[in-house]
């Protein structure tokens, strides 16, 4: 699918054209091979470029070419099939062409467009480096976005939760799943922007390079920020941990408690119901209430010992 997007002139907000104009943004989302074939014609770029951000091990990067600057950043987006709340990060490329940025995405819902589509004082379109800032930032946005999410429900997780359960457990894993995505994501799209810096912004106005030192600067303090929510999550995950190794503790006291006082009547009734001559007070009328009356005893004491030593 292809869509046209460009900056209103009047809000500086993102508007969506029904067709192709002038110094538009060309976004590709899910495209097919003919949608890829038309762009790379168009605008002679390798197809194998186009391509490239289709495939989800692709790490970012940043490669120049005579027609055109490519640039691969991987950016958040929802993962129903790890759990309610999960996130993963796929790549998301932009092309800079001498009139046109173009951009390839190999999913439709990505957060940048939404981003992007409810902000205002954007750069026009046709502003090649500085409307790829505002893509880059909104890539950023969406990063916080998705950290307060994700902090959002640990805390809910965390808060509701005195007894933890699997299920809880599973998800605070999934969770953390996710903010290694974004850690490992962030990370390399550090080092894309840095080579980007060093290599495509020289010959640019200070303008431009300091527009890119703020992207930079939101990537890095979103890479911070992802680190310290997974700290807490980690945190969260061994106080958890710790619940359960406790509570099974207790269990397994409790059931060693029941077993060390069952075994006193057991072996008591099993000494006196030997059928054997000889059996104390087995000739007495009074037996029966003499053992047991010994064994409550017994019991009594024994219970006594284990409370003193807190075993229950």
């Amino acid at each position: 699918m292809i869509e046209y997007f460009r900056t209103d002139e009047r809000t500086h907000s993102l508007v969506k054209l029904d067709e192709e104009e002038a110094g538009c943004w060309i976004a590709l989302f899910e495209p097919t091979d003919g949608e890829l074939a038309a762009i790379a014609h168009r605008f002679a770029i390798e197809e194998e470029d186009l391509r490239a951000p289709l495939d989800l091990e692709e790490v970012s990067r940043v490669e120049t070419n005579d027609n055109y600057t490519m640039f691969i950043v991987d950016t958040p987006v929802r993962s129903h099939a790890k759990a309610p709340y999960g996130y993963e990060t796929i790549p998301f490329a932009v092309f800079e062409t001498p009139h046109h940025v173009v951009s390839v995405c190999s999913r439709y819902h990505v957060p940048i467009v939404s981003v992007l589509k409810g902000q205002r004082g954007l750069y026009d379109t046709f502003q090649i480096k500085e409307f790829t800032s505002d893509l880059l930032m909104a890539s950023s946005t969406a990063y916080f976005r998705a950290l307060q999410a994700l902090n959002r429900r640990r805390m809910q997780v965390a808060q509701v939760s005195a007894k933890p359960s699997r299920k809880d457990l599973e998800e605070l894993y999934a969770l953390d799943e996710s903010f290694v995505y974004f850690t490992t994501s962030l990370a390399t799209n550090d080092s894309a922007f840095e080579r980007y810096r060093r290599y495509v912004l020289l010959g640019c106005s200070k303008e431009v390079r300091e527009l890119f030192e703020d992207v930079a600067l939101e990537n890095r303090q979103a890479l911070e920020t992802t680190r310290i929510y997974s700290d807490i999550l980690d945190s969260a995950i061994d106080h958890f941990g710790l619940m359960m190794d406790y509570d099974l503790n207790r269990t397994m006291q409790l059931v060693a408690t029941l077993t060390l006082v069952l075994c006193v009547p057991t072996v008591i009734g099993g000494l006196f119901g030997m059928n054997l001559g000889g059996i104390p007070l087995s000739e007495s009328p009074y037996g029966f209430v003499i053992v047991t009356g010994i064994t409550a005893v017994i019991l009594l004491l024994l219970l006594l010992l284990l409370k003193r030593l807190k075993w229950f």
